[in-house]
């Protein structure tokens, strides 16, 4: 890894900030990717990143900053409404998802923005999450209009009323692009509603289709369970997401 990283408690949350390799020698001003999960992102960002170090320095895609961002109680934060809990283990799931995706937009965003050489505008800002992580990251598409692109891999869309939800509710975001990667084998040892991931993830790619201009959304499928092969699957985020107008994925 040629870049930075700066590691920050922000209001009592830790967030760990990439700064790439022409940052301390230039002027210009970043992209930015906010990434849900933070702490367990960290425990492999260095087998990505020397990769996208690589393409960027061959300008296939671009530099940004990369935000990882820790959750306090991801099963509160990263879900959009109330749910009983799957297991017992777990406490219900608290829907606080509204609250949270507020904080990125009205306080994180703007103090990174006063601390870091971060470019302002939808467009230079882009969301991506695994998991809840990546359900809360779709979600934002319809509460606020921040992000140009969006990745959810392994995104949660088995969750309660979920479907329903995306195929009724107006979505704010009124130009994005988004990415969906999902395993086939996700849900396969579950008894549990989290059982339906693959249909879920299936069923929401198709609904997206039908509200968006197609060549608006992406999937890509593997034959992985939920948490195999994440290595891959956040590279193919992150190349989505750094692309620049001369390289489409």
């Amino acid at each position: 890894m040629k870049g930075t990283i700066i590691e920050k408690v922000v209001d009592d949350r830790e967030i760990f900030i990439y700064l790439p390799p022409s940052y301390d020698t230039s002027d210009r001003l970043y992209p930015v990717i906010y990434i849900q999960d933070g702490n367990t992102f960290k425990a492999i960002f260095d087998q990505i990143i020397d990769e996208l170090e690589k393409n960027a320095q061959n300008q296939s895609i671009d530099e940004h900053i990369i935000v990882g961002i820790t959750p306090i109680d991801r099963l509160n934060e990263y879900t959009p409404w109330y749910a009983k809990a799957n297991h017992e283990k777990f406490h219900d799931f608290g829907g606080q998802g509204d609250k949270y995706l507020k904080y990125l937009e009205f306080e994180l965003s703007n103090y990174l923005e006063k601390e870091f050489k971060i470019k302002k505008g939808k467009q230079y800002k882009k969301i991506l999450g695994h998991s809840l992580g990546g359900l809360i990251s779709i979600y934002s598409v319809f509460q606020n209009n921040n992000y140009s692109k969006v990745v959810g891999i392994c995104a949660s869309q088995w969750y309660q009323g979920w479907i329903d939800f995306i195929g009724k509710e107006k979505i704010i975001n009124d130009d994005f692009q988004i990415l969906f990667i999902a395993g086939e084998k996700e849900g396969h040892d579950k008894t549990t509603i989290q059982k339906n991931a693959p249909k879920c993830s299936a069923l929401s790619f198709k609904i997206f289709k039908t509200r968006l201009d197609k060549d608006k959304v992406k999937m890509v499928w593997d034959e992985f369970d939920h948490h195999e092969n994440l290595i891959n699957r956040y590279k193919v985020g992150f190349l989505f997401l750094m692309q620049n107008d001369k390289k489409i994925i």
